[in-house]
């Protein structure tokens, strides 16, 4: 073989070794996994008006509607809120807040379709399970229970034969029974289906009052009001207060 054969044999042989590799890094390249992309399980919340959620509320789950408050039902751990918007009204629920009728609220959750309430023993068609309620005056409530003497901003001016809210507090198993009169501001109005709840502050303390229907309140109202001193009452379903004023006349 000469010199020429030769060197031809070796170019041959190095050009296959070449092929041979660069089909195998293709090789390598086409089994390896393509990019990820990476995907989301959040779920879309809809901004729906109050008539779209109500045509078919079985299209959605997670919705956000807003609208004004119409009127409120305290349940154990919760507050029921009628609202409307230009479209209609529906039922939502949320964790217990304060919140006046008439304020402008945006709620977002869950639909719930024949929404059974065991202690109203009522069922909603449609009831929104709020996980976010934003609005003019929505802030959440301190648990149900006995009630502590505050002191607040406001500084109610006491009237003759009037009885103050620290004296109650203060004095329970003296005035436990006994009739008061009382002047305040009322800073929560919740009306229930059998009677009114309400908070009560004159500057020197805080009280919850129950209310026969009858009389009517407004939140900043300043009221005059006589009651009964009650302790240690359970109204059932986790409601349980130390005080509570039982209201039989408001002036």
């Amino acid at each position: 073989m000469n010199k020429i054969t030769t060197f031809a044999l070796i170019i041959c042989i190095v050009l296959t070794g070449l092929v041979i590799s660069g089909c195998t890094d293709n090789n390598d390249n086409s089994n390896s996994s393509p990019p990820i992309t990476p995907t989301s399980n959040t779920e879309t919340v809809k901004e729906l008006s109050i008539k779209e959620v109500l045509d078919n509320p079985y299209a959605y789950s997670n919705v956000q509607i807003s609208g004004i408050v119409n009127k409120t039902i305290e349940v154990p751990g919760y507050t029921l809120m009628e609202i409307s918007d230009d479209t209609g009204n529906m039922w939502v629920a949320g964790t217990s807040i304060t919140i006046e009728n008439g304020s402008q609220i945006t709620a977002s959750g869950i639909l719930n379709t024949e929404f059974y309430s065991p202690t109203l023993n009522k069922t909603f068609d449609v009831m929104l399970l709020a996980n976010s309620i934003s609005g003019d005056t929505a802030t959440s409530n301190p648990p149900h229970g006995g009630i502590a003497p505050v002191t607040s901003d406001l500084n109610v001016s006491a009237i003759d034969g009037g009885t103050r809210i620290e004296e109650i507090l203060n004095n329970t198993a003296d005035l436990a029974d006994q009739e008061v009169k009382v002047v305040a501001v009322v800073t929560k109005n919740v009306v229930l289906i059998d009677y009114t709840m309400i908070t009560i502050e004159d500057g020197t303390g805080e009280l919850k009052a129950r209310s026969p229907n009858s009389f009517a309140y407004s939140v900043g109202e300043t009221i005059i009001v006589t009651g009964t001193v009650s302790t240690d009452v359970d109204l059932g379903s986790g409601y349980h207060y130390d005080i509570l004023l039982e209201i039989i006349e408001k002036e």
